[in-house]
């Protein structure tokens, strides 16, 4: 006998044997299952918020030291990069204050129309904050060689990219 004549009845036996199995994962997809913040007691989601609050004003500062260990600023650049750096410390501690302020907040039930709110009144402050340090990353900008330009042109993870999910491909294009 050849192969084939085994193979195709296995594989449909075993199709139909996985149809229940399959079905009822298919079922079960549509079911409430609680996300793992959901489990989670009031006390230990506080600390969670306040934790990635902190966090936020770390990393904006890891990412400073960073771009500065890569640019490798020179003494005449450094008041502009210390210029840049304050504003953009200064904007991290405010929404580190703002986020920290918010806290609790989680367990409260907010219609569709004041969590609209709550998000423009958050990019609105983000937006503000980036014109805040348009000026010093501007003057710092101009200050740098082709070469660090280059260096903070690129994007990436330590930079203004994709914050904190996974580090960017860098294209051919430069994008």
């Amino acid at each position: 006998m050849s192969i084939k004549k085994f193979t195709v009845p296995f594989l449909t036996m075993g199709l139909i044997l996985m149809s229940p199995a399959l079905a009822q994962d298919v079922a079960s997809a549509g079911s409430h299952q609680p996300n793992w913040w959901h489990k989670l007691s009031k006390e230990d989601m506080a600390a969670w918020h306040k934790r990635s609050c902190v966090d936020h004003y770390a990393r904006a500062a890891g990412r400073l030291a960073y771009r500065e260990a890569k640019l490798d600023v020179t003494a005449a650049q450094r008041s502009a990069f210390d210029r840049w750096r304050a504003a953009v410390l200064h904007n991290a501690q405010a929404r580190k204050d703002e986020c920290l302020a918010h806290q609790g907040e989680h367990d409260k039930n907010t219609s569709v129309v004041e969590r609209s709110a709550m998000t423009q009144k958050r990019l609105e402050s983000r937006l503000a904050a980036l014109r805040s340090e348009q000026p010093a990353l501007e003057a710092l900008y101009q200050s740098l060689t082709p070469e660090q330009k280059t260096q903070l042109d690129q994007r990436g993870h330590h930079c203004f990219g994709k914050r904190g999910h996974g580090p960017m491909q860098h294209r051919e294009d430069g994008r």
